[in-house]
């Protein structure tokens, strides 16, 4: 890098549900616009929501299919000339016991350090991302990953209260059996559970009626489901997308009484998520109901954008 200008900002990203690699050009006034995204479903934090009561661990099957996506990446960004690259990881990697093998195995091969978010980091980098990237003044992001959810309040566009649940939608769906037909009981226990996670969040009453931002692959399914029964096109097209309370809740209440093959039957639904969306999907409907938000916004920019802003700024 030395003597030459940095024109690409490569960004790793190791969520719990997946691996993604991001490229972004670097204008001369610090800007960034990304011009190549991929994605690799590793589900990292496979297993871990079923370890109650004891150490959290990766497991070696997730830690190697993660790996064999990091090589796929280096094929690719490779090709990137005067690239800086960076890597950070989420709640997987952040909570497991063992994750030291799989730091210095990403080291080995990159080159890199990766940089592991502690729930507030997240928190706060999904607050730039929005804030960077939607015009709203007050509302309450919410960031549902596979191992963690992030939720901030967000008065006059300045974070008033930043919080990381240590639960997501992998972690949740193995914990209360929601890749099948919940039973009654099942349902009722989850629900509980969220239930007994927000009481523990005081300032919630805080942002009652406010739009909720929402962020997260279950999340972008059902901006996807909903564009589909809206009979729009460019799917893959949701920041800003707005729909109703209503709205969210028919999605839910439709996939609710679907088993997982049934549900990958549905227009929009991502099909390697037809599995965890209700993980991800039932604390959402909570918030929502617990709040009374008319509205839901959906954003394709959170913690990886907000870490780039961040990183940027500190090079100028």
């Amino acid at each position: 890098m030395e003597g030459s200008t940095l024109e690409n900002l490569v960004i790793l990203d190791f969520g719990s549900n997946s691996a993604r690699l991001a490229i972004n050009r670097i204008s001369t006034g610090g800007e960034f616009k990304e011009i190549k995204r991929i994605k690799e479903t590793t589900r990292l934090a496979e297993g871990m929501g079923q370890q109650n009561g004891t150490k959290k661990m990766l497991e070696p099957k997730a830690v190697e299919r993660t790996l064999n996506a990091v090589k796929y990446f280096i094929k690719v960004y490779q090709n990137y000339p005067h690239s800086k690259v960076c890597a950070i990881a989420t709640a997987a990697v952040r909570e497991a016991e063992n994750s030291a093998f799989f730091l210095q195995s990403v080291k080995k091969m990159t080159g890199v350090d990766v940089k592991i978010l502690s729930g507030q980091d997240e928190a706060y980098y999904d607050y730039l991302g929005v804030i960077n990237s939607l015009p709203l003044k007050d509302c309450i992001i919410v960031d549902m990953g596979g191992g963690s959810c992030e939720i901030i309040l967000v008065k006059d566009r300045k974070a008033q209260h930043l919080e990381c649940i240590p639960y997501g939608a992998i972690s949740l769906t193995e914990r209360f059996g929601a890749e099948k037909v919940m039973s009654a009981k099942q349902l009722f226990k989850f629900e509980t559970f969220v239930q007994e996670q927000y009481q523990k969040l005081g300032w919630l009453n805080e942002a009652h009626g406010v739009p909720i931002v929402l962020l997260g692959g279950c999340n972008r399914t059902v901006a996807r489901i909903q564009k589909r029964r809206l009979h729009q096109g460019n799917l893959e097209q949701i920041h800003g997308f707005k729909i109703t309370r209503k709205d969210f809740t028919d999605v839910y209440a439709d996939l609710l009484g679907k088993n997982r093959y049934e549900r990958k039957a549905v227009n929009g639904m991502e099909q390697n998520r037809a599995d965890i969306i209700l993980g991800g999907m039932t604390p959402i409907v909570m918030l929502l109901q617990i709040l009374q938000s008319s509205n839901v916004f959906f954003s394709e920019s959170g913690a990886r954008e907000g870490f780039m802003h961040t990183f940027l700024n500190e090079q100028n």
